[in-house]
C-alpha cells in the first residue's frame, strides 16, 4: 500500500567503492559563490561550499555525508505528502519535532523560478554521520542561507531512511565527489521530451543520493538520481507521471525509468484498495484565557476501504492540507464565520494564537505541540492556509481558536474534500 509507483521500471544503481575518501563531501572545499541573492538557489557545488564553511564551526565530527536532497519545485511543495515506506505518522511527527526550521518534514518549499537544466535548487538538505559519536547532523541550504541543526542520534525517533542500516556504508558510497548538478540535470534533460515536460507544469525536480526515504524512491549509491514528479505540489492530486533518471558520479546517464505515481487515495477501487480518508478526532480539550477559547483536538488520518463502513488503517498517507475544507456550525446548522488567524507563521506556543473577534480559525500542531499551519480567512477574503502545503498525518492536533464569548458547546466541526479525486470526511460535536 505504501509503495505507490504503479509501473516504474527498475533503476540500475552504479556502486563505486572509494575507500579512504570518506569525508570528501564534507571537507573538499569546492569554490562556489553564495546564492543568497538568487531566486533559483545554488547548484550542488555552491551549496556544499556554503555548508562546508558552516561545518568548520561544529564541535563534533568528523562528519561524512550520506544523504543528499535538492528540491526545485515550480509551485509550493511539501515532500511530506509523498509518504514514507514505514510509519508515516511516526516519521513525520518525530522529524517535525526534531528540527526548528525548514526541512523536508515541515513547512512549504520555496518556489523555483529557474530552469531545470541549470542544476540549481532553492532547497538542499544534507545529512552527515559521525563515526565517533554515531550522531547524524542535518544541514539545510535555503537559497544560499545555511542552517546547521543540532545533532541527533542515529537510532533516534527521527528515522526517515528506510534502508539506512549502518550509515558508514553510505558515507563510503558517497565518498567520491560527483559531477556538479549542472552536469547531471543537463544530461537527464537531454533524454526527455521537452514538449511533454512543459505540458506537465508544474513539476518538481528532485536530485538525490544516498539511502531511500520516500515511498517509491529507492536507494541511490555512487551516483545521483534526477527525478521529475508532481505529487506533493499544491493543487496536484490523482495519478501523475514520474520520470527517474540515474546519473553516474561523472554525470553520465545510466538509466531512465518512466512510470506513474498515485498521489493520494482515489475514488476508484483499483488504487491501493482504499477509497476515502476519515479524520477521526479524540475528545475535545477546552481551555480559556482572557478573550480566547481554544479547543484542542488530536486526530488520526484513517483510511476506509471501498464498500466499507469503517476504516481499517489509521496511518494515512498522501493527505495535504489544501485538500481539506473546514466548517464550524451551531447546533441549528448555522455556519460560524471564519476569522483571520493571529498566527500565520511559526510561534513558540499556541497560546500566542489569540482569538479574532470576527470569527474562529484553526491551528495545526505536530504531535508534540509545534506550530505547523493555520487555517482561516485569508487577506483576499477566501478560506485557506497560511502555509500553502503541508501534510496531515495521524496524531497531529487541530486547535480551534474562538472568542471566549462564544458558546461552543454543541457546535459541530466538519471536514470535507476540496478535490473531486479524493474523499475526505470527518466530524465532531463539541
Amino acid at each position: 500500500m505504501k509503495w505507490r509507483l504503479i509501473a516504474v521500471l527498475a533503476v540500475a544503481a552504479i556502486v563505486v567503492l572509494a575507500s579512504g575518501l570518506t569525508v570528501w563531501w564534507a571537507f573538499d572545499h569546492h569554490q562556489g559563490r553564495t546564492s543568497s541573492s538568487r531566486t533559483d538557489g545554488p547548484t550542488l557545488y555552491e551549496a556544499i561550499a556554503e555548508v562546508n564553511r558552516s561545518l568548520t564551526n561544529t564541535s563534533e565530527g568528523p562528519w561524512g555525508l550520506f544523504s543528499v536532497f535538492g528540491i526545485a519545485a515550480q509551485a509550493p511543495f511539501s515532500a511530506n505528502v509523498l509518504g514514507y515506506g514505514l510509519g508515516v505518522n511516526e516519521t513525520v511527527n518525530a522529524c517535525e519535532s526534531q528540527f526548528n526550521g525548514l526541512t523536508i518534514w515541515n513547512g512549504t518549499m520555496p518556489v523555483f523560478g529557474g530552469s531545470f537544466n541549470s542544476g540549481t535548487a532553492p532547497y538542499w538538505q544534507f545529512a552527515y554521520y559521525s563515526n565517533s559519536t554515531h550522531d547524524i547532523l542535518l544541514v539545510a541550504d535555503v537559497l544560499g542561507v545555511v542552517h546547521v541543526f543540532p545533532p541527533m542520534q542515529s537510532n533516534g525517533t527521527c528515522s526517515p531512511w528506510f534502508d539506512l542500516g549502518n550509515p558508514e556504508k553510505w558515507v563510503l558510497l558517497l565518498s567520491s565527489f560527483p559531477a556538479d548538478s549542472t552536469v547531471d540535470t543537463q544530461s537527464a534533460l537531454s533524454a526527455l521530451d521537452q514538449t511533454w515536460l512543459s505540458q506537465q507544469t508544474p513539476e518538481v525536480e528532485i536530485l538525490t543520493s544516498g539511502p531511500g526515504m520516500f515511498s517509491g524512491y529507492g536507494d541511490v549509491g555512487g551516483g545521483i538520481d534526477v527525478d521529475f514528479q508532481r505529487c506533493g505540489l499544491v493543487g496536484i492530486t490523482g495519478v501523475q507521471p514520474v520520470i527517474q533518471v540515474g546519473e553516474s558520479l561523472n554525470g553520465v546517464r545510466t538509466s531512465i525509468a518512466n512510470g506513474t505515481s498515485n498521489c493520494a487515495l482515489l475514488n476508484h477501487p483499483y488504487f491501493a484498495g482504499y477509497g476515502s480518508y476519515d479524520l477521526v478526532f479524540a475528545s475535545a480539550n477546552v481551555s480559556s484565557s482572557g478573550e480566547t477559547t481554544q479547543v484542542d483536538l488530536e486526530f488520526q488520518v484513517a483510511m476506509r476501504p471501498h464498500n466499507s463502513s469503517s476504516p481499517t488503517s489509521y496511518d494515512g498517507w498522501g493527505l495535504a492540507n489544501w485538500m481539506t475544507s473546514w466548517n464550524l456550525t451551531t447546533p441549528s446548522d448555522s455556519r460560524l464565520p471564519l476569522g483571520m488567524p493571529a498566527c500565520t507563521s511559526w510561534v513558540p506556543s499556541v497560546d500566542d494564537c489569540v482569538a479574532n473577534t470576527s470569527g474562529w480559525y484553526a491551528v495545526v500542531l505536530s504531535a508534540s505541540g509545534e506550530w505547523i499551519n493555520s487555517y482561516g480567512a485569508l487577506p483576499n477574503g477566501t478560506a485557506g492556509w497560511s502555509e500553502p502545503v503541508t501534510a496531515l498525518v495521524s496524531h497531529q492536533q487541530l486547535v480551534i481558536v474562538a472568542p471566549s464569548s462564544w458558546a461552543l458547546a454543541g457546535d459541530k466541526l466538519t471536514v470535507n474534500s476540496t478535490v473531486s479525486t479524493s474523499t475526505v470526511i470527518g466530524s465532531l460535536a463539541l
